[in-house]
């Protein structure tokens, strides 16, 4: 799997702990206000906000490619 990565600007932390995401990113992704995201994190590094529902989705995808790997290997 190749990951691309394209550069969507900065952002900077408000008085209130608040993360403006760039429009580009917002309008490209789909992201409302009242979105929720998952963060997650490796030690004092930001790796991803997930949207719950898709989260969901790739941990059950995985689950089933873990699965079909399981089986292949009897």
């Amino acid at each position: 799997m190749i990951f691309e990565f394209k550069n969507y600007g900065f952002t900077t932390i408000g008085q209130k702990g608040q993360v403006v995401i760039p429009k580009g990113i917002r309008k490209k992704l789909d992201i409302k206000p009242g979105d929720k995201f998952l963060v997650i994190c490796r030690d004092k590094t930001i790796i991803s906000l997930i949207k719950p529902e898709k989260f969901d989705k790739m941990i059950a995808m995985a689950i089933g490619q873990l699965k079909d790997f399981k089986l292949a290997k009897k």
